[in-house]
Formats: C-alpha cells, sequence, structure tokens
C-alpha cells in the first residue's frame, strides 16, 4: 500500500454543504482514505493509495459532482 496525499484546486463551491458533499464522494472511491475539503480556500486534500486509485480518478469523481478540480500548476 503506497498511500499519498495531495492538495487539488477546487472551484465551484458555495457552502459547507457542498464542500461535504464532494468528501462523501470522495468516500465511495475505492482505495480514498481521506479527504478533507475547505469551500472558503477552494481545496480538498485528499489521501489514497495509488496502487487502487489515481489522482485521475479522484478528478473526475469530483467533476461527476458537479464541481472543477485540478491539480495546482
Amino acid at each position: 500500500m503506497a498511500s499519498r496525499t495531495v492538495e487539488l484546486e477546487t472551484s465551484g463551491m458555495h457552502c459547507a454543504s457542498c464542500a461535504m458533499l464532494i468528501d462523501m464522494t470522495l468516500a465511495d472511491i475505492t482505495g480514498v482514505e481521506s479527504s478533507r475539503t475547505d469551500h472558503t480556500s477552494g481545496s480538498t486534500i485528499v489521501t489514497f493509495d495509488d496502487a487502487e486509485t489515481s489522482i485521475e480518478a479522484v478528478i473526475e469523481a469530483i467533476r461527476g459532482a458537479g464541481y472543477e478540480a485540478s491539480l495546482p500548476e
């Protein structure tokens, strides 16, 4: 198991409920160990097992929930 922690820039959130929805969405992905989304800073910190999932899958799940996410440049 190789845990990896990544901070993503997340946008489109309006309130704490939006952040909670993102975290609930990520909790459903096999391999995601934890996530913490903050709507005020526009960030999601996610820890996942990169043998079970990928950062691309995490980003796609956030987009599927109706928000934007990307790696910081």
